[in-house]
């Protein structure tokens, strides 16, 4: 922080110098300054269903749908989405989508940001579909999710 407070005195102190002077009267200087500016995410996400119930009408269907199961929070300078991965650490196949759009996609999807100014929170619920395999059971089971940015 100290260079950069040094850096900008000095570009000041050179420019009132050589606009002072008078034998640099009538002439320009270029200053070429270049800035990078790291991409950043911050992604938090809540799971608002811990367990789900199979009946004999799931099972028959193939899968159960759990509205509203996650919610995602994100702030990003990345104007084009933020890549998300999810995973179901049972032993069932997890697909998502956001809540009132479109179709199950997969496990993963992509929260687009396009729109919103940087770093302004982005909050977005999303349903979950667990796919049954042919051997399930009725029962209660546990739904544990993992989502993951892929910056």
């Amino acid at each position: 922080m100290k260079l950069r407070k040094a850096l900008y005195i000095a570009i000041a102190f050179s420019a009132t110098t050589l606009v002072a002077s008078p034998s640099f009267a009538g002439t320009s200087a270029r200053i070429q300054v270049t800035a990078t500016v790291l991409p950043f995410v911050r992604f938090s996400a809540v799971q608002h269903v811990a367990s789900y119930q199979v009946n004999s009408e799931d099972i028959k269907r193939g899968y159960i749908d759990l509205p509203h199961s996650l919610t995602v929070n994100v702030s990003t300078n990345l104007n084009g989405g933020v890549p998300v991965v999810v995973d179901n650490w049972g032993s069932n196949q997890l697909l998502v989508k956001e809540s009132g759009a479109g179709n199950f996609s997969g496990n993963s999807f992509t929260l687009n940001t396009a729109g919103y100014r940087p770093n302004t929170l982005i909050s977005k619920n999303f349903d979950s579909r667990v796919v049954l395999p042919a051997n399930s059971q009725e029962g209660v089971y546990p739904l544990t999710i993992s989502m993951m940015p892929t910056i």
